[in-house]
């Protein structure tokens, strides 16, 4: 593959992303025990791992490489990271620890990993540099442990310069629209741009961004459960303005969450009447989630491209003749009005009887409140008369008397 090819061996030979490269340089040259770690933010195929690579290779480290997601409770991180703070590897070589996919722990799963991580980054012992796609929320805390390096993606203008490079190397020709196309589809990822630029050179067809229109997730999931012919519901779902997360990651804004292509079609299905059909679809779903999952541990970025084709061919036949409409939420409205309704209820009880217990609204729904409901039943307390001489407000006391029915029903 080219994108292994024309992979940098050396700093220089790198596109783009001049000043990032030159800081983390410094940041290199003038380290000593206790600096900072290096927090390296940006996309991927921009060249943060290359980088890293470059560097060992240059300056003689031993690198010791990681993938942090694949690491993930408090146990397995401490066995393989607090050997390397012994400074120096077997062979006598100075030892670099670059932990990439940092955003890929997800704080529930590790059981304390992610604090145990922030806590040995305080006093590094050697040299440790971290990766991350984007700057969430549930890496705030070891963002501020750190020294932050953001990428951008990698401005058209070399992107061009560098295809030109490649293909001059490579003895191929192609068109101004192909390259053209080829740059702007590629967005600024330059192993996007050269597996693109090698499909084309070997003669499969490209497509330029302006014949390509992006429409909402619920409009492409719509229109390809409606579509009369297999060939326009693939595009709806080909045209989806829609992503493929990989599912270990957790903290995604609530706008990329619904955009989630898998997600939202499992949330479509499981919702609508689907009847023997369900089964066969879920399958489907299931099998793309695991392609999803090991193209983010593998870091195969490219393969993305093949799990809505994956998706559209797979659901279709399945799906035909049924009436499927998107949802966001995945279960239907009947069993989920009422969930939204108590949720109003105990959000409301929680505003009024948290502060007054000195607690927050979380605790108060999950500990506070079932006590107090148990011990209202327990001790026969009139809910009305409790909230006018607790709240002066009668309203609380209609809300706990739904909860009390809902608790005594329970206990039936």
């Amino acid at each position: 593959m080219w994108s292994e090819v024309y992979r940098p061996k050396m700093v220089e030979q790198m596109v783009g992303n001049e000043d990032a490269r030159l800081a983390v340089l410094k940041w290199l040259e003038k380290w000593v025990s206790g600096t900072k770690p290096l927090l390296l933010l940006g996309p991927p195929g921009i060249g943060k791992t290359t980088l890293i690579h470059a560097l060992a290779r240059q300056f003689d480290f031993d690198l010791v490489e990681m993938n942090a997601s694949d690491t993930r409770n408090r146990e397995s991180i401490h066995a393989r990271i607090a050997p390397v703070m012994n400074n120096v590897s077997i062979f006598g070589v100075k030892s670099l620890l670059f932990l990439d996919e940092v955003d890929g722990i997800s704080g529930r799963e590790d059981s304390g990993g992610l604090d145990l991580l922030v806590d040995m980054m305080k006093e590094p012992t050697v040299p440790v540099i971290m990766a991350a796609n984007e700057k969430s929320a549930k890496i705030k805390e070891l963002a501020k442990a750190c020294k932050t390096v953001e990428f951008a993606p990698v401005p058209p203008r070399l992107l061009l310069m560098f295809l030109e490079h490649v293909l001059a190397s490579e003895g191929k020709k192609l068109g101004p629209g192909d390259k053209a196309a080829i740059v702007n589809n590629s967005r600024g990822d330059i192993r996007t741009l050269l597996n693109g630029a090698q499909s084309r050179a070997a003669g499969y067809a490209t497509v330029s961004n302006r014949d390509v229109i992006e429409i909402d997730i619920q409009d492409a999931i719509n229109g390809y459960f409606a579509a009369s012919g297999k060939e326009q519901a693939v595009q709806f779902l080909m045209m989806a303005d829609a992503s493929f997360p990989d599912p270990r990651y957790e903290g995604i804004n609530p706008e990329s969450r619904r955009k989630d292509m898998i997600g939202a079609l499992f949330s479509t299905i499981v919702s609508s009447h689907t009847g023997d059909s369900l089964a066969g679809m879920l399958d489907v779903l299931s099998k793309a989630d695991v392609v999803v999952g090991r193209v983010g541990r593998r870091r195969h970025w490219s393969l993305l491209r093949y799990v809505t084709p994956m998706l559209a061919h797979g659901l279709y036949e399945k799906s035909r003749g049924l009436d499927i409409r998107y949802s966001q939420y995945s279960m239907p409205w009947p069993v989920m009005g009422p969930v939204f309704a108590r949720y109003q209820t105990i959000r409301r009880l929680a505003s009024f009887i948290g502060p007054a217990t000195h607690v927050s609204k979380r605790t108060c729904s999950w500990l506070v409140l079932p006590h107090l409901v148990r011990e209202m039943i327990k001790e026969k307390i009139n809910p009305a008369e409790f909230a006018i001489a607790n709240f002066n407000d009668a309203s609380v006391g209609e809300s706990l008397a739904k909860e009390i029915e809902r608790a005594k029903g329970a206990k039936k």
